[in-house]
C-alpha cells in the first residue's frame, strides 16, 4: 500500500488495456467474445498484432507468424486491423479518465496511459480501491478490459502492471524492487529489445539486478545515453511528471507486409505511391500537414538459409526529410518518400515498406478568416461579383471541396480536429499489399 505520509512522493498509475485490439473486436461485437480471436493483416506472411486471451491458452502471442499461429490452434478466429475501432475505443477511455476523474494524464500509447492521482485517491478511501472504480468504469462503459499498475513512478508502475493481468491491481514501491525487480531477466525490462538485450548479455548483463550493480560508465560506452536511463531505472530512478504536451497526433504512418519479397523498382513505387496517397488521404481528413516525411523498409540481409538469427537475415533500416513548407499533398509526399527510399535502399528483397507524415501541425489554424467589417461597402460588392458560385465551384472541383469554406464551418473543422487528435500520439495502420499488386500487374494506369 502507498504510504499517505510520504507527502514528497507521488502514486503513479500506469493503465494498460487487457488484448486491446482484441477487446475492441469483441466489445463491438458480442457474438465472438469467447472465439479464439487474433488481429492480423489478412496475408500469411503478416504477424500476429494481438491475441485473446482464450487464443493465448493455446500458445499464441503477438509477434507470432499467422501461419504459425494457425498450427497450433485450429479454429483460429481471424480478424483484421480496424485502427479506427482502437482509435475510437482509445478516445473514449482517455476522455472518461480526462473528465471524470483527473487531467493529470500522459498518454503513451493508443491502449496505455500514466495517471497522476497523488491529490484524488484518498477521495476512494486507497490507492486500490481506485485503481479497481477505474478498472470497472472502464468495463461497464465500454466492455474493455484493463489492468493498472501502481507506483511512486512512471518506470516501477509500467514495471508493475505486467505482474497482474487481465483485470489487475499490482502495487510496486521502491522497497520491493531488490524482491521483484532484480531478480527478472533483463529481456523482461521495459525498453529492452532484441538488440539491447543481445549487448547486455554479451557483457555478461543477464538480469536487472546485473545491470543496477554495473558501473554506469561502462553502460554508457555500451549502450550511450539510453543505456543511462536502463541504469537508472534498474536502481528505482525514473520521472514521476507527466508530459501531457505529448497528448497529440505527433504522425500518420501506412506500412505493408508484402506477400512475398521483391526487389522490382516498378512494384516499389507502386507501393510506395499507394501508401503515401492512404497518409494523405488520412492526414487530410483530419486537417493535418507535415514537415518530415519518412520511409522505412525491412529487408533480407544474409539470403543464407543456414543462418537462423532474426537479426541476422533481417535488417530494418529507414530515412526521413524535412520539407520547408508542411504538406499533406500526396505528390509531395510521395516524391520525397520515392527520394527518401533510393537513398536507402541497396537492392535487398524487400519484406516491409512503410510511409510515414510527422512533425504534423493543425492545417486549420493556418487559415485566417477576413472580417467583413475590415472592408467598405464597395470593397465588399466588388469582391462579391468577383467570387461568385461558378468561382467556388471551379476551385472545389479543381483543389478539392475544402479549399473554400465559411466561416461556420471553418469552425466546426477546427472542433473536429481537436476530438480526433487529442490524445492518440501515433496513428498507424497495416496494410495488404494484394490489391495493389493485382493493380500493378494489370497495368492499372495510376501506378504507372
Amino acid at each position: 500500500m502507498v504510504n499517505s505520509n510520504q507527502k514528497s512522493k507521488k502514486v503513479i498509475f500506469l493503465l494498460d488495456m487487457d488484448a486491446f485490439y482484441a477487446g475492441c473486436h469483441m466489445a463491438n461485437n458480442q457474438k465472438i467474445k469467447d472465439k479464439n480471436l487474433i488481429v492480423s493483416s489478412p496475408n500469411r506472411r503478416s504477424i500476429i498484432l494481438t491475441a485473446s486471451y482464450n487464443a493465448r491458452r493455446f500458445g499464441i502471442k503477438a509477434g507470432m507468424p499467422l501461419f504459425q499461429a494457425e498450427k497450433l490452434c485450429k479454429d483460429l478466429y481471424i480478424v483484421h486491423t480496424d485502427f479506427q475501432l482502437y482509435i475510437n475505443f482509445s478516445e473514449k477511455v482517455f476522455d472518461l479518465i480526462f473528465n471524470k476523474y483527473t487531467k493529470k494524464i500522459e498518454v503513451a500509447s493508443i491502449d496505455e496511459c500514466y495517471i497522476d492521482v497523488t491529490n484524488i485517491w484518498r477521495r476512494f478511501g486507497s490507492v486500490r480501491k481506485l485503481a479497481q472504480t477505474i478498472i470497472d468504469d472502464i468495463k461497464n462503459s465500454f466492455d474493455l478490459s484493463c489492468s493498472i499498475g501502481v507506483s511512486t513512478n512512471k518506470f516501477l508502475a509500467k514495471m508493475a502492471v505486467d505482474f497482474k493481468k487481465p483485470s489487475g491491481i499490482s502495487i510496486l514501491l521502491e522497497k520491493d524492487i531488490e524482491t521483484k525487480i532484480w531478480p527478472l531477466e533483463i529481456k523482461n525490462m521495459f525498453m529492452v529489445g532484441e538488440a539491447t538485450e543481445r549487448i547486455l548479455v554479451e557483457n555478461n548483463i543477464k538480469t536487472i539486478k546485473d545491470l543496477a550493480f554495473s558501473n554506469k560508465d561502462f553502460i554508457y560506452k555500451i549502450l550511450g545515453k539510453r543505456g543511462i536511463t536502463l541504469w537508472n531505472w534498474a536502481n528505482g530512478i525514473s520521472d514521476d511528471e507527466l508530459l501531457q504536451t505529448n497528448n497529440d497526433l505527433k504522425s500518420i504512418g501506412n506500412e505493408m507486409t508484402l506477400n512475398y519479397t521483391t526487389t522490382n523498382y516498378n512494384e516499389l513505387e507502386s507501393l510506395i505511391f499507394e501508401l503515401s496517397s492512404k497518409v494523405s488521404d488520412r492526414a487530410k481528413k483530419r486537417f493535418l500537414i507535415g514537415s518530415v516525411i519518412s520511409i522505412n523498409l525491412k529487408c533480407l540481409n544474409n539470403l543464407d538459409k543456414n543462418v537462423y538469427s532474426k537479426q541476422e537475415r533481417k535488417k530494418h533500416i529507414s530515412k526521413q526529410e524535412k520539407i520547408i513548407n508542411p504538406t499533406n499533398d500526396v505528390e509531395q509526399i510521395f516524391t520525397v518518400a520515392k527520394r527518401c527510399f533510393y537513398d536507402l535502399w541497396e537492392g535487398e528483397p524487400v519484406l516491409l515498406i512503410g510511409v510515414r507524415l510527422s512533425n504534423l501541425t493543425n492545417k486549420i489554424n493556418s487559415f485566417v478568416q477576413q472580417e467583413i467589417n475590415e472592408w467598405n461597402e464597395e470593397k465588399f460588392k466588388d469582391l462579391y461579383s468577383k467570387v461568385n458560385k461558378d468561382l467556388i465551384y471551379d476551385l472545389k472541383n479543381k483543389y478539392g471541396k475544402e479549399v473554400i469554406f465559411t466561416g461556420n464551418t471553418l469552425q466546426m473543422h477546427k472542433e473536429k480536429n481537436v476530438s480526433q487528435s487529442k490524445y492518440i500520439k501515433k496513428d498507424d495502420m497495416h496494410l495488404s499489399n494484394d490489391q495493389i499488386i493485382n493493380k500493378w500487374k494489370k497495368g492499372n494506369e495510376d501506378y504507372n
